[in-house]
């Protein structure tokens, strides 16, 4: 990429002469300098400069990564005339926010935009007479904020300017309350695909405040052509910028569609300005008339018509995608916080209520005014700040920054500097932002909005239209992630937005349908028969009779790490409509801390980790707590019933967390609907969800049976074709498409299972943390599939069609039986009780089958089968007369779940990116051995499948981020303490790579790491043996590996033998603020090493078995972090 020209203006400090500057640099004392890091070229050996090496999708994540492993300042060769400088602290960007030694001037990507925003404030340079010409008339009109040195006084809305927000507010209200009414109208099991929404309200704003033109949003399926020749310009653009300039000139069909959208776009520009010449209004409170009548008082001279067209893409395109990404921001912010939306719920109620708001009350929405700072604090819709030195200088006292050398501040990291916003800066806590807290913070600490002459002159706006959406939104609805799983996953090439983030709004049951709309109360009735009738068109669509008896409606809330819950929630809200029960109200728990509904039973489904609640429960087991500490009581009308998940290995804590709910909320005062029922994953989960749940329906709708017929079963036509479609969603969850890369062997099998090192290159634009995981749909084994296709006599070309069924793994489409049976179902799960029975009832009277399978049923036998783990088609295998059909045999089954593994590379390794693309390695044992049923062999569904991969397959996977905080601490100087056994060291792997590319950067300092690993033999399955070596010889960390069959007469030794010999370093590294890492067997490692850590405890502190146990887990919130299985 070519440098951009930069041309000179009065007083800029680069046109002193070069004697000044040779002064300026002789005066540096050189002996203090650092070398500015810079990462390795990976392409082209270079001679593109760093370019080739970005993100092509988000070009910011590669800044991300890099200054995660160079922190706090590095440059990347980009093809200017001095390599580009990125600064990620507050005391580098404080040092850029000094007017006498950095500017801001346009550059690459200001001309690259110029086609599409000409002269406009955005893309003129700050030295053209049009520029300066439209700045003075545009900034007072827009209204300006009051300032206190650095900081802006919090909503004093002073207006200084003909215009001023205040006249602006009822058309940006107008334009709220349509986007409020139409989300009720859809209803609250509606998916809001958030920055699609947001993008139209803000995109309508600005139309309608800044130009009197009505773009019509929200009367429109498809946005406004504007919008998509805008979006489409701008995103061209931003890319062309992120080229290579040499390269642009091959995408030559790309830029012919950029200019075509611009002809389009300056079209209506002109269409607008000669309407409002041809028909005049001069009581609009628009800035278009601003912009035809004002006149420049410098040079008495008014905008031009060019000037003029080309500032309304510049006004649309500087605030609609960023004021719409924020929006979408903060509503993540606020869902993944429930306590903080509640805070921010009830500022509304108290300064709102139901009444419609006010210009008056945006100055009291503190609180909404702070969340809308911290969301823009933690992730902020552009990507940098940037200005040119005007002289040579130093900053930090050791980097020498060039005259005309670019620096930009990363706003994702100076925002997040602990030095300034302390150890929770990754945390969002709107309370940092009020009042005194944030008048204390230093200056330059919060600059969302630039700085200097070329800040952004729109700020009071955005923050009005912001403020106005949160007000009437918290005002109607709550709000709810519709996948409460769902991490912010970006793209952009100027900005950053999110994608496939969706939303749910429920209307508030204290609140009507107009409340809050201005001028609503006449409009009620009808508005609520429109209502009525939508809801009903709906309901027809989806195949539900308006004259069909209404279900009684329970809401179902869960708590849950690996989606075991999920999976039962989903069962449970698949078979209750067969009870009358409408089970459509699904939330995580932390999203209902203090507002448990009482107009309907709530069911808790909730899981015990360690004797610790989950992420999304967390908040929620804290709240009843200290209710029941100050003896208070639940609203009368709380009913509930609660399943516990559990396992067994951890006999200390064992379903500790749902028998504490349980009892709690019945202490409360809440009826308990029937005794909580609990289930032990390491023995047979759905057995015992199966007969609770069904127990539950039955005692919720008053009923004896379901309203089905005594006999399951589907209705399923096999032809002969060879039709193959293959699923969109597996599991429960929306899977993307990878691609293996390398597969290789890691150790013997003659001391265990093999195992392997396997590379996947992910999607394009997914992303991953260390400590992270890879979910992998798997695929049943060829010699399972076989076995069920023969007891049911179909051939491999043979395909089955569905005629009805409600679940949503079954396929809607035809599809070949065997890629059904391989891809679809889980094959080798154990049998349940109900399954037995379900079979039993298929057996004729008297018959050997029937005795056999009621056998089965009784509990001695029935927990034989579980002991030898035997499936259905096992138990089939038992009975072969047994006269089933195949349609009876898939609805007994299960959905073929995704299986978990911990990613074991760091995406901030060079090695870990291919093709603009991340690579993610996996570590995993290989199972398979013969069957304990006795029925052939037993196949891992996803390790013998991934172990078959060649380098070019596609397989289904995504990444998942960790729920519990598995990551390296960010204060690199923290001790840290890995426990791993066998595969378990595949997080610890990842760990080790990125503090070698910390440590190899040179910027940041390392703490002490102890790594103990448990293999079994020295010279057969030690894995990673060599890259260890490597990490020890560069004091990377300590490894102690503990080998359990070492062979030639050598001890057998265990992590937990080595971590008691060791105790002493332990401790000494724990006293230092070492945090603990554990990966491996819960069984084996996670008990036994969580053992040991309490006698050293108890060996220190002389304290006894019992307050160990309490230590521990106070412990295990943030120092002693478990990620077993």
């Amino acid at each position: 990429m070519a440098a951009m020209e930069i041309k000179e203006c009065p007083g800029d400090a680069r046109s002193s002469n070069d004697s000044d500057e040779t002064d300026i640099v002789r005066n540096i004392d050189q002996s203090k300098l650092l070398e500015i890091p810079a990462p390795p070229h990976h392409r082209y050996f270079g001679l593109l400069g760093h370019m080739p090496d970005l993100d092509p999708i988000l070009p910011v994540s590669s800044y991300w990564k890099l200054m995660d492993t160079y922190a706090p300042i590095f440059q990347l060769d980009l093809g200017m005339t001095h390599p580009r400088v990125f600064v990620g602290s507050r005391e580098l960007v404080n040092e850029m926010a000094d007017d006498n030694t950095f500017t801001k001037f346009t550059h690459r990507l200001h001309k690259e935009m110029r086609p599409v925003f000409g002269d406009g404030l955005f893309s003129a340079e700050s030295t053209d007479k049009a520029w300066w010409k439209a700045h003075r008339l545009l900034v007072p009109a827009f209204g300006m904020w009051n300032r206190y040195g650095e900081h802006y006084a919090q909503l004093t809305l002073t207006c200084t300017g003909p215009i001023g927000l205040s006249k602006m507010f009822d058309d940006m209200q107008d334009l709220s309350a349509q986007l409020v009414l139409k989300w009720d109208r859809f209803g609250p099991e509606h998916e809001i695909e958030c920055i699609e929404d947001m993008a139209r309200l803000t995109f309508d704003t600005i139309g309608l405040c800044a130009f009197g033109y009505r773009f019509n949003e929200f009367y429109n399926k498809e946005p406004h052509p504007f919008m998509k020749q805008l979006k489409e310009s701008i995103v061209e653009s931003g890319k062309r910028a992120n080229r290579p300039e040499m390269l642009n000139h091959l995408y030559y069909r790309d830029e012919q569609h950029r200019q075509e959208n611009i002809v389009k776009m300056r079209e209506l520009c002109s269409k607008i300005i000669r309407d409002r010449d041809e028909h005049p209004r001069p009581d609009a409170k628009d800035l278009l008339n601003v912009m035809l009548n004002g006149v420049d008082r410098e040079t008495g001279e008014k905008l031009g018509f060019e000037n003029i067209i080309y500032q309304i893409p510049t006004l649309l395109g500087g605030g609609y995608e960023t004021t719409g990404a924020t929006l979408c921001f903060i509503y993540y912010f606020l869902c993944n916080n429930p306590e903080a939306l509640r805070a921010a719920q009830q500022e509304v109620d108290e300064i709102v209520g139901d009444k419609v708001l006010t210009y008056d009350m945006l100055r009291n929405l503190k609180y909404l005014d702070a969340c809308m700072k911290e969301s823009l604090r933690l992730q902020h819709p552009v990507s940098l700040l940037t200005r040119f030195a005007t002289k040579s200088t130093v900053m930090g006292g050791k980097y020498f920054i060039k005259k005309g050398q670019m620096v930009s501040g990363i706003w994702r990291h100076f925002h997040r500097d602990p030095e300034i916003w302390g150890k929770d800066a990754d945390e969002f806590r709107p309370e940092r932002m009020l009042d005194v807290n944030y008048q204390k913070l230093p200056p330059n600490s919060w600059k969302p909005f630039g700085d200097g002459l070329r800040a952004c002159i729109g700020r009071g706006f955005a923050e009005q239209e912001i403020l106005i959406n949160m007000a009437m939104t918290l005002q109607k609805f709550d709000v709810e992630k519709v996948d409460p799983d769902y991490e912010l996953n970006l793209t952009g090439q100027m900005g950053v937005k999110p994608i496939d983030f969706k939303i749910k709004v429920r209307r508030r049951s204290n609140r009507s349908l107009m409340v809050g709309i201005p001028g609503g109360g006449p409009l009620a009735e009808h508005e609520a028969a429109q209502q009525k009738r939508y809801q009903k068109e709906q309901q027809q669509q989806n195949g539900a009779s308006a004259t069909h008896e209404l279900k009684k409606p329970v809401s179902v809330f869960f708590g849950g790490n690996q989606g075991t819950s999920e999976s039962l929630v989903r069962a449970f809200s698949r078979g209750a409509p067969a009870f009358g029960l409408d089970a459509t109200d699904i939330r995580d728990l932390d999203s209902v801390v203090g507002n448990l509904p009482t107009d309907r039973p709530c069911v808790i489904i909730i899981p015990s980790y360690e004797g610790r609640p989950p992420d999304n429960a967390k908040k929620f087991v804290t709240w009843i707590e200290q209710l029941a500490s100050q003896r208070e009581k639940l609203p009368k009308g709380t009913e509930f019933a609660v399943f516990g998940v559990g396992n067994s290995d951890w006999t200390h804590t064992f379903h500790k967390v749902p028998r504490f709910v349980d009892e709690t909320l019945a202490e409360l005062g809440a009826a308990r609907i029937l005794e909580a029922g609990f289930a032990n994953v390491k023995r047979d989960l759905i057995g015992p969800w199966e007969t609770w749940s069904e127990q539950l329906c039955m005692s919720l709708s008053g009923t004896s049976n379901q309203n089905i017929p005594d006999r399951i079963g589907l209705d399923i036509r096999i032809e002969k074709n060879n039709v193959n479609t293959l699923p969109q969603e597996l599991g429960g969850e929306q899977m993307a498409v990878g691609v293996v890369i390398a597969n290789r062997e890691l150790a013997e099998t003659s001391v265990g299972a093999a195992k392997r090192h396997l590379e996947v290159r992910l999607p394009q634009g997914c992303e991953y943390r260390s400590g992270d995981y890879l979910v992998v749909q798997g695929r049943n084994p060829d010699e399972t599939v076989s076995r069920v296709m023969e007891r049911f006599g179909l051939g491999a070309e043979d395909v089955m069609s569905v005629q009805a069924s409600k679940k949503d793994f079954i396929p809607a489409q035809p599809m070949a039986v065997e890629h059904f049976l391989r891809s679809s179902v889980e094959l080798a799960a154990p049998v349940t009780k109900r399954q037995l029975l379900t079979l039993a009832s298929w057996a004729d009277e008297n018959s050997s089958e029937l005795v056999r399978l009621r056998k089965l049923h009784d509990d001695e036998q029935y927990q034989q089968l579980l002991d030898q783990r035997y499936s259905v088609i096992d138990v089939l295998d038992e009975v072969p007369r047994l006269a089933v059909s195949f349609g009876v045999y898939i609805d007994l089954l299960l959905p073929l779940s995704p299986r978990v593994y911990s990613i074991s590379s760091s995406p901030l390794d060079p090695k870990s990116s291919s093709e603009g693309c991340l690579i993610a390695s996996l570590t995993f044992d290989v199972f398979e051995a013969p069957a304990t049923s006795g029925h052939g062999t037993f196949r891992g569904v996803a390790s013998s499948y991934l172990a078959n991969r060649i380098p070019g397959d596609s397989i289904s996977c995504l990444v998942r981020p960790t729920r519990v905080p598995f990551h390296l601490p960010p204060d690199t100087e923290t001790p840290v303490i890995m426990l791993a056994a066998g595969t378990g060291i595949a997080p610890m792997r990842a760990f080790m790579q990125e503090r070698a590319l910390i440590k190899r950067a040179g910027v940041r300092k390392l703490g002490p790491a102890l790594l103990f690993f448990g293999c079994r033999h020295p010279d057969k399955d030690y894995m990673y043996r060599s890259e260890l070596a490597t990490w020890v010889d560069e004091g990377l960390v300590e490894v102690i590996a503990c080998f359990s069959k070492p062979g030639d007469g050598g001890k057998s030794r265990h992590v937990p033998d080595a971590l008691w010999e060791h105790r002493e370093r332990v401790w000494d590294l724990f006293g230092a603020g070492a945090i603990i890492y554990t990966c491996g067997s819960a069984a084996r490692l996670g008990s036994s090493s969580a053992a040991t850590c309490r006698k050293i405890w108890s060996e220190k502190t002389q304290g006894s078995e019992s307050e160990a146990h309490e230590w521990l887990d106070r412990m295990k919130n943030d120092r002693y972090i478990s990620d077993v299985y």
